[in-house]
């Protein structure tokens, strides 16, 4: 006897294939066969459908229109740690780094014994640069007893810092792993201080570096952009020659030298010039 292929909804009473009929009642008539008996499903959750949705539209890679679902998700839900992390690592696919380490640090605070929220928080710092919070992340991952493939990624995040630092201190045999972390802390400070225009704050934080590392090019020439902001035109000088002295590659300090160069008669006769080059000047990053 030949097999059925087909069959009429209940419901509807439409032709449809017999392997399709419990996903053609889920879809369209939001019911479920349980036992032969056709029953109406369960109210869905709308933070699990928003989940749902942009996930799918992150594996389509529809990452800013998953990002506008993801955040209709509200900061009570149950799930909001997964929500912020989708999000945060839709923002790295748009390489939106510094949005994407805000959401993967929301998601870190919402759920703070998850292994796999600080892993990725360590991948997202480790991109933009940030090698001592990177550390720190894969550590505090590996602490919470994670599954073995965050476990995995974890030290394989640990063992990449640690060839990373060994390729930067080739150079440096004075300087070792941990004061060299604690040298980028302090330099990532002294740019947050020049990114608020705290110029005596952040010349704190490039003088502690050259203070240890005295072949910094870039802490000698964030020095100099901060001297020339000042209106101290002969330390601007003195430092951004100083720094292409260690490094006379480093694009930054050439340019703002250049640029120095150039209007150093200008500023001389007409210090208000110098708001004009905040704009034009380079900032160096650890």
């Amino acid at each position: 006897m030949k097999k059925r292929r087909f069959t009429k909804c209940s419901v509807c009473g439409v032709s449809v294939k017999m392997d399709n009929l419990a996903e053609h009642l889920r879809r369209v008539h939001n019911k479920t066969i349980d036992g032969g008996t056709i029953r109406d499903r369960a109210k869905a959750d709308p933070c699990e459908e928003a989940l749902e949705k942009g996930m799918k539209l992150m594996a389509s890679e529809r990452f800013k229109r998953a990002i506008s679902v993801l955040k209709t998700i509200p900061d009570e839900c149950p799930d909001i740690d997964s929500a912020y992390t989708l999000i945060g690592i839709s923002y790295i696919q748009l390489n939106c780094l510094e949005d994407a380490i805000t959401y993967l640090e929301k998601a870190v605070k919402a759920d703070p014994d998850c292994p796999a929220h600080w892993y990725n928080l360590g991948a997202a710092y480790i991109s933009k640069g940030y090698v001592a919070k990177a550390r720190e992340c894969a550590n505090k991952a590996l602490a919470l007893n994670p599954d073995e493939e965050v476990k995995e990624k974890a030290e394989n995040l640990l063992n990449g810092i640690k060839e990373l630092l060994d390729l930067e201190l080739a150079n440096k045999p004075d300087i070792n792993p941990e004061t060299y972390l604690k040298l980028e802390e302090r330099f990532r400070r002294g740019v947050e201080f020049m990114e608020n225009e705290d110029w005596d704050a952040a010349m704190e934080e490039f003088k502690y570096v050259t203070s240890i590392d005295k072949n910094s090019a870039k802490a000698y020439g964030n020095l100099g952009v901060i001297f020339l902001l000042k209106g101290e035109i002969e330390e601007a000088e003195k430092h951004l020659k100083k720094s292409l002295d260690i490094d006379p590659s480093y694009i930054p300090a050439l340019r703002n030298y250049q640029l120095l160069d150039e209007l150093k008669e200008k500023i001389k006769r007409d210090p208000g010039c110098l708001a004009e080059l905040k704009d034009k000047l380079e900032m160096g990053h650890f």
